[in-house]
């Protein structure tokens, strides 16, 4: 096993002074913050004294920090469930950069990567501060074999809401996660999301078998500086236009589908905007380019599905748009709360056609399809990767779904659906595009490798180039390869250095895994025989139960005139009582102005009244007495008080009072 440990530290946490750090010192140092937000000290505490903890934060409400902190102070590892694999990355990037050690497993390496990482964990403890796992990777027999083995002193479920059935993205496999509980006896556990209801957060301290003494921090799901909105409109492309052209500064569109971020992007542009689409099935360098320039502003507008944002820090977003509703209230929390996490005043504005309901009830009806449609379309994924009964555990395939659904004569939206069932009844797992960089390892040394590169002249300059680039770090494990460096410095184009790298992984010589961009479907059960495909009916029915109160808070959302304010209606909805008005949405505003126009016509109404008591007035000299922006509001108010008879008009054509008036009644 030796031979697969890593032979240096590439990232560590920076040496501590003889005195104990404590929790500020770590986020200062670390984080570079002056001081906690609201309630992350107080979870902070409990999480480093060994308490179970549920965290309830709102969206950009520093989720991470309330359970990295506590970890560097408990010293050695903490492991970490989160669902996306792009997440999951994002974190283990963004604590390297920190100084920190992390890394990370997910559906996108291969076995021997896995193997490697493990064996760094159990043999080197200390080292790593950080193991970052998707939740299906979490009790496969090799991590079971291993775990014992390492010094975890934390274990963090983050986007805890997914280990409900009643969540709005339930997964299966958080089920499992309380059986680390048996294997690492005493270790605690936080669990942290930003969404979840009060049905939904018992589930979660019951699934995670919380201690009795385990404490819960809820901090309000209330933005008090977004201001949500919901624009009724005709014309959907003038109304985005108003919206970019009333808020400067950075924004976020929102689409259902791929071609619209083309579509819609494209327009945004002839608005004058930078703008730039993103959706998963571009290549990673455009995703990657697009991203970058939109993080460092130089494109304003990222015109998106929803597989943009999540684990994306930029504070400085000023308006997310949805071009159609989310599904349910959680996603959209989730997608608008991206906006304003600096705290300044920002906007989230849904835009609302006349057919998006229809669009959406029959959306809802296809949603769920039969057992006999979940079936067919598992036969045909085992069909289509020729997988055989019995096989293909744990093992992850290249997908693209229009081009599978195309192949197998299935229609794509309900293969969609079907797909996304077949992940909440645990038999697979579906990404979103993801890129795996390439990886390379020599296999070959000493005499064996001085003898081949003796008689492969070519083959040998790559090999030294690949040495000259990474050092002996390629002979003990797969390592991320650089491939263009590599190239440069074998002195051949990149296609044909890949071609060799290839003839050299056919010959034995190295292990070389070509990059891979692409959606990743894993198998994570052996293939079944899809007429005995055993289904959990019980669960079937839970996600349908769930989804009718979504679609019924999603319309109530959407209602126009609103009959109450946004952020009470969101806060409703996850069981927060709400017993005020935000003051800046479009339900609350209008109720401002509404109160504003009252107070001005009964201050107009009153001058009118005592001008006409003191003498008969010419409207027109009447209206000089009133602000030019009032003449209209004045005019119309006094044709009210002769129609009320408080005033009539003479025989020279002026107002006066009548004894109504004078007498005030």
């Amino acid at each position: 096993p030796n031979r697969h440990i890593i032979g240096r530290r590439p990232y560590f946490v920076a040496a501590m002074s003889s005195a104990a750090p404590t929790a500020l010192d770590l986020l200062q140092r670390h984080w570079h913050h002056a001081a906690f937000r609201p309630l992350q000290a107080e979870i902070v505490d409990a999480v480093a004294t060994g308490n179970d903890v549920l965290a309830l934060l709102p969206t950009g409400g520093g989720k991470s920090v309330c359970f990295q902190v506590p970890a560097l102070l408990r010293g050695g590892l903490c492991i970490v469930v989160s669902p996306l694999i792009a997440l999951l990355q994002d974190q283990v990037d963004g604590l390297r950069r920190r100084g920190i050690s992390a890394v990370a497993l997910h559906a996108g390496l291969t076995p021997e990567q896995i193997d490697t990482t493990l064996n760094n964990l159990a043999l080197r403890p200390g080292e790593i501060s950080f193991l970052y796992c998707s939740p299906e990777r979490l009790l496969t027999d090799l991590f079971r074999a291993r775990v014992r083995a390492m010094d975890v002193r934390l274990i963090a479920v983050d986007e805890a809401h997914c280990i409900s059935q009643w969540g709005h993205d339930f997964r299966p496999a958080y089920r499992r996660i309380a059986e680390l509980r048996d294997l690492l006896p005493g270790v605690p556990v936080v669990a942290l999301t930003a969404t979840a209801t009060e049905q939904v957060r018992q589930d979660i301290r019951e699934q995670l078998r919380f201690r009795p003494d385990a404490r819960t921090f809820r901090r309000s799901f209330a933005r008090p500086n977004l201001s949500y909105s919901v624009l009724p409109t005709d014309d959907k492309a003038a109304a985005l236009a108003r919206a970019l052209a009333g808020v400067p500064g950075t924004a976020i569109v929102y689409v259902p589908t791929r071609r619209l971020t083309d579509d819609v992007a494209a327009l945004v542009r002839r608005l004058g905007h930078s703008a730039a689409a993103y959706h998963a099935g571009l290549t990673h360098q455009q995703r990657a380019a697009a991203q970058a320039d939109w993080l460092v502003g130089t494109t304003r507008v990222m015109v998106a599905t929803n597989a943009f944002g999540m684990g994306i820090d930029k504070p400085n977003v000023r308006l997310v748009v949805h071009w159609q509703m989310s599904e349910s209230p959680e996603a959209y929390y989730q997608e608008a709360g991206r906006a304003g996490r600096d705290e300044l005043y920002a906007y989230a504005t849904v835009l609302v056609g006349p057919a998006d309901a229809a669009d959406r009830a029959r959306a809802a009806a296809r949603a769920f399809p039969d057992a006999a449609t979940l079936r067919r379309v598992y036969q045909a994924v085992a069909d289509f990767f020729q997988i055989p009964v019995g096989s293909g555990h744990l093992q992850s395939f290249s997908f693209d779904l229009p081009a599978f659904a195309h192949k197998r004569k299935l229609d794509v939206l309900d293969t969609h659906h079907a797909l996304r069932l077949l992940m909440q009844q645990g038999l697979l797992d579906l990404t979103e595009s993801v890129f795996t960089p390439s990886r390379l390892q020599i296999l070959i040394q000493g005499a064996a490798l001085h003898d081949y590169q003796a008689r492969h002249e070519r083959a040998a300059r790559l090999l030294r180039a690949v040495l000259r680039v990474h050092g002996s770090e390629v002979f003990a494990a797969p390592t991320r390869l650089q491939e263009a460096t590599v190239a440069n410095t074998f002195g051949e184009e990149l296609t044909e250095t890949r071609k060799l790298l290839l003839h050299l992984h056919q010959t034995g010589v190295v292990l070389y895994e070509p990059a891979r961009d692409a959606a990743c479907l894993t198998l994570l059960a052996p293939r079944h025989d899809a007429a005995r495909l055993p289904l959990d009916t019980a669960v079937l029915r839970a996600r349908r139960t769930t989804a009718a109160p979504q679609a019924d808070a999603v319309s109530g959302y959407l209602a126009h005139p609103p009959t109450r304010c946004r952020t009470a209606e969101l806060l409703d909805y996850f069981g927060e009582e709400y017993d005020q008005e935000c003051r800046i949405c479009d339900w609350c505003l209008a109720r401002k102005q509404e109160r504003a126009h009252a107070e001005r016509t009964a201050a107009l109404r009153a001058t009118l009244r005592e001008k006409l008591r003191a003498a008969p007035q010419h409207p027109r000299l009447l209206l000089l007495h009133f602000e030019p922006r009032d003449h209209a509001h004045a005019t119309e108010l006094l044709r009210d008080l002769v129609e009320e008879g408080e005033a009539t008009y003479d025989a020279r054509g002026n107002v006066a009072a009548t004894s109504k008036l004078r007498l005030g009644k």
